[in-house]
């Protein structure tokens, strides 16, 4: 056998051994992400994450559509490019979260602590985010069309190129947030950015 063809069988081994141990955790699902805090790429499509701790999860490219993540522990968690659509994470910690181009359409985050989360280019159409403590999140570029955000807290929050078609600011308390013309809103504003002059 020459060298080269040596090495080459030497790397394919590397690689195949690399991608199962990948795939071993993406078919362990729910039980391996709560073991490692790890799942990327997984299909958790209804999985039951109810008050499951994942602090600093990697998820990232992860299905979590219609998942019960209900009072989880996500905070610091990587979700980039993460699609979450229509799950109920009423409750749940999302404090300082990478969801970075996620899809998170018709999720229900309700009371949720979204402090400091990174919410960059998400898809938010028709979320509900009623109460939702959003106080300086980055929702730059943000898509929340028709979004509820009754009671929520976005003061100092980034929503600077979001799309805010149809969403419902009743009581939401936007002291301080960065509009998405790029103008800051003043103290007080509640329900409405109110820019000045």
């Amino acid at each position: 056998m020459s060298f080269r063809v040596g090495i080459l069988l030497v790397f394919l081994g590397s690689v195949s051994s690399a991608v199962a141990g990948e795939d071993s955790v993406r078919e362990g699902g729910v039980e391996g992400l709560l073991k490692s805090g790890r799942c990327v790429r997984c299909d958790l499509t209804g999985a039951d994450l109810h008050g499951a701790s994942l602090k600093s999860a990697m998820l990232q490219g992860s299905t979590l559509d219609n998942a019960n993540l209900r009072d989880a522990d996500l905070s610091a968690a990587r979700l980039f490019k993460a699609r979450m659509r229509k799950a109920d994470a009423t409750g749940a910690h999302l404090q300082q979260a990478q969801v970075r181009a996620g899809d998170l359409s018709g999720i229900l985050l309700k009371g949720a602590d979204l402090r400091g989360a990174s919410l960059v280019q998400v898809n938010l159409e028709g979320a509900d985010l009623r109460g939702a403590d959003l106080r300086q999140a980055t929702l730059e570029g943000a898509f929340l069309k028709n979004a509820q955000l009754t009671g929520a807290d976005l003061r100092d929050a980034v929503l600077f190129g979001a799309n805010l078609e149809g969403v419902d600011w009743s009581q939401a308390q936007l002291s301080g947030a960065y509009w998405y013309s790029g103008r800051r809103c003043r103290e007080g504003s509640v329900g409405r950015c109110d820019q000045g002059p």
